[in-house]
């Protein structure tokens, strides 16, 4: 089969081989958007497991970030199957361009980026039981990403390598070099963030994210392709960005939130927001954000009369 799905998810570090089974088996559902539903038992048949292992895989590629829900669900035979979105422009595009960027990056160069666009073709989904409706692009992408060659400036190489030194002293087993550098690289080029203001994020992520403490800290590649440093930096006077304060709103909301939230989750995503008495509402400054939050708390806060917004002129 030739699909952007089958050929992303075949590219991609997963947390264990049973979870890159069951991403594989995702992925040939996966419609041209990276959209899938299908019933745990068919993956679990699928991939020679579990249904108990397929939910364990699913819960640990949503945590690696290579996978996240959409907040929507599809009607089968009157079970409500939940709809995932496979992170398409995460990563490399297919086996081939991540061998050529680890080939560059063994001989001094880690300047390749992956292609965001691929430039396929979208078809229509057919009607397939227990599944969503196999998605074919009929391009053959192995070989077709456009690569970007890029020079770190000396200022932004030192940058990077006080980050995975601090990173490392922290959490070694969570950093690797070359993946760090390519996500910072794509950090900068999709947010418009600088090298120095990432570097503040990890310093004040690095000295309050108690996600450290608990020996449950992320991957540093996969912390910055998540966006998560948006949250450790805030707008200072005369627009200078410095990192962010902690949560300043009614202690009863962030209580709510905590009762379902992991602590690493409340600091990155929860605390950074701005309480907004009047129209009681958290505030949040991405888009990203925004999405975790109503996925992991929008309910539960909707309950007491909560509700999450973001900032005007948010980042992407």
């Amino acid at each position: 089969m030739s699909d952007v799905a089958v050929t992303w998810a075949k590219a991609q570090d997963c947390p264990t081989a049973k979870a890159k089974q069951v991403l594989g088996c995702l992925a040939t559902y996966a419609d041209a958007d990276g959209e899938v539903w299908a019933l745990v038992p068919v993956l679990a048949m699928e991939s020679q497991s579990t249904d108990r292992t397929v939910q364990r895989s699913l819960q640990a590629l949503k945590v690696s970030g290579l996978i996240s829900l959409t907040g929507r669900s599809h009607i089968y035979r009157g079970k409500r199957v939940p709809i995932w979105r496979l992170h398409l422009d995460h990563g490399f595009a297919s086996s081939r361009a991540r061998f050529q960027a680890e080939a560059k990056a063994r001989t001094g160069d880690t300047g390749v980026t992956p292609s965001a666009d691929l430039g396929v073709t979208r078809v229509s989904p057919q009607d397939v039981a227990s599944v969503t409706p196999r998605g074919d692009t009929g391009v053959t992408l192995i070989g077709k990403e456009i690569t970007q060659e890029l020079t770190l400036s000396a200022g932004v190489r030192e940058d990077i390598d006080l980050a995975i030194k601090g990173w490392a002293s922290k959490a070694p087993e969570r950093v690797a070099p070359v993946k760090v550098e390519r996500a910072w690289r794509d950090a900068i080029d999709r947010t418009g963030r600088t090298s120095a203001e990432l570097l503040a994020a990890v310093r004040a992520a690095l000295a309050a994210d108690p996600d450290f403490k608990r020996g449950k800290a992320m991957n540093l590649d996969r912390w910055l392709d998540d966006g998560r440093f948006e949250g450790w930096l805030v707008e200072g006077e005369a627009g200078v960005v410095e990192p962010r304060a902690g949560w300043v709103g009614p202690e009863d909301v962030r209580a709510m939130a905590a009762e379902v939230m992991q602590a690493g989750q409340l600091a990155s995503y929860f605390d950074p927001s701005r309480w907004d008495e009047e129209a009681r509402a958290v505030v949040v400054r991405t888009r990203f954000a925004a999405d975790k939050l109503t996925e992991l708390v929008g309910r539960r806060l909707a309950s007491i009369g909560v509700s999450i917004e973001c900032e005007k002129g948010l980042r992407a």
